[in-house]
């Protein structure tokens, strides 16, 4: 009997011993310090990716011992490993100072046996969050985007086109505030983590549409048929979505907590950086080639607005570029920079915000820059009131020479006629079958040429200042627009002029 009892003994310790043995190391987790909003009665476990991230399991529940410190010990045979704190569900995760998500703690085993001490800041469902104020702010937003949806789809002869694009980006930016404000909410996120995307599809879609919204506003021809081109990227990284949309929830959690996404946000937040860099150039170029038309001072009052918010846009694009080389250079120096390229970040969505807004309330403030170009339709003009137009105009242009003037716009010539800024133009119009910088840029171009034939090797680019272009692309293009060449070659061409 004795000698059966002394067998069994044996077995049980050789079992423990070769069940201790085949774990290479043994961690013991004591929890040293836990915030005051943690309750009493909290039971705590450890979630880690050794076990697919479950927030609840039984042998990994801490226990507390006669001193009243928490403990877990874990037996493991690879060295490194990742883990959170919960309290049972991952709404009740542990977070940091502030209230927002941590990034995952990760065990590099150095012995054996050791001991590893855990400080818990906060939890995501009790800390008040210091970005709560910030998370309304974009809700507010949110919201205003909204009402800006439906003021400008109310302004009447309105230019349709033009709109079209600002509706869609202002919808679009509005779904994204909503979107991110959705990621600082723990419940939010737990109820529908997919909303993560939402915010990225503002990245290959936000340029573009601004760049065409200016194409149209600005009256200059673009064929909306190829418009779609322009959301090829961003079609590219909607399907790269689609693996994620038919994901389980929890299953989906687990791949963010896991970080298998993580690479995915990283690469496209610096693909789009460059790729929003070529529209802003594409912007800059398109608005700087309307300035240098002849334009109203209603004209130029928007274009100086478009060019201030292009200015903005800039600063927008150091900031996500500090972002990126923030994020470049942490990997690089092994540092841990999350939090100052987390408040960058928020810095960059505040002012993607404001930037959309304040273009949409300048087109509810001036909405006759919206109107779009369309036929007349208070009938025609009286014969007498075309008479006396044409011959006002005829005086300025043939014998006062006011093209010369490189700020002239409508309205001046208008009121040297006298005559109404839209009646001018409409006699231009129906009258010449031009357009009032066209009819202008015509006279300056037949002035440059008597000019250039009458003096001895002439600079071509300081008689086309003397008669009225203001920049030398402007006066190229009308020039190549009306004689179909450069002026070089339209010179050349003349075999009795000179060459200059």
């Amino acid at each position: 009997m004795i000698r059966k009892l002394f067998i069994g003994i044996g077995l049980s310790l050789l079992v423990a011993v070769l069940a201790h043995a085949q774990y290479a190391y043994t961690t013991t987790f004591v929890i040293e310090e836990l915030p005051a909003s943690t309750p009493h009665d909290a039971a705590l476990f450890m979630a880690t990716d050794m076990d697919g991230w479950y927030p609840d399991l039984g042998h990994r529940k801490f226990t507390k011992r006669s001193d009243g410190q928490l403990v877990l010990t874990i037996r493991h045979n690879e060295p490194t490993f990742q883990y959170k704190i919960t309290r049972g569900n991952w709404k009740s995760v542990e977070a940091r100072e502030n209230g927002r998500a941590r990034p995952n703690r990760t065990h590099i085993a150095t012995l054996p046996s050791e001991r590893v001490g855990i400080s818990i800041l906060s939890w995501e469902d009790t800390a008040y969050p210091s970005y709560t104020l910030y998370m309304y702010f974009l809700i507010i937003s949110a919201i205003q985007g909204v009402l800006l949806i439906i003021a400008i789809n109310t302004i009447r002869n309105k230019n349709k086109v033009a709109n079209t694009f600002l509706t869609a980006l202002l919808t679009l930016i509005t779904i994204s505030l909503l979107g991110r404000a959705s990621t600082f909410d723990p419940e939010v996120f737990n109820w529908q983590p997919k909303l993560l995307f939402v915010p990225e599809l503002i990245l290959f879609t936000y340029g573009p549409l601004f760049y065409l919204y200016i194409h149209k506003l600005l009256v200059i021809h673009y064929p909306t048929r190829k418009a779609w081109l322009h959301f090829v990227p961003a079609a590219i990284q909607l399907s790269m979505y689609l693996p994620y949309l038919p994901m389980e929830r929890q299953a989906f959690i687990y791949r963010v907590i896991d970080k298998e996404l993580f690479p995915y946000f990283a690469i496209t937040g610096i693909i789009a950086l460059f790729f929003n860099a070529g529209y802003w150039v594409l912007s800059h170029r398109l608005i700087t080639r309307y300035q240098q038309e002849p334009l109203s001072d209603k004209q130029k009052k928007y274009t100086w607005f478009l060019s201030g918010v292009l200015k903005i846009k800039a600063v927008y694009l150091a900031l996500w570029l500090a972002v990126v080389l923030i994020f470049l250079g942490g990997k690089l120096m092994e540092k841990d920079w999350l939090y100052l390229s987390e408040n960058l970040i928020d810095v960059l969505w505040l002012l993607f915000s404001l930037i959309i807004f304040a273009l949409a309330y300048f087109a509810i403030k001036h909405p006759e820059l919206l109107r779009q170009k369309q036929k007349y339709k208070d009938g025609a003009i009286k014969q007498d009131e075309i008479s006396i137009v044409m011959s006002g105009l005829y005086k300025q242009l043939e014998q006062e020479k006011v093209y010369l003037q490189p700020d002239l716009t409508l309205e001046k010539l208008a009121h040297l006629i006298p005559t109404a800024p839209h009646t001018l133009s409409r006699v231009i119009n129906e009258q010449y079958q031009q357009s009032f910088s066209e009819l202008i840029n015509s006279y300056r171009v037949e002035e440059f040429i008597r000019r250039v034939n009458a003096q001895d090797n002439p600079s071509y680019l300081e008689v086309a200042y003397s008669v009225g272009f203001n920049s030398k692309p402007t006066f190229n293009r009308a020039f190549k627009k009306l004689k179909n060449c450069t002026p070089r070659v339209y010179f050349k061409s003349q075999t009795d002029s000179p060459v200059a």
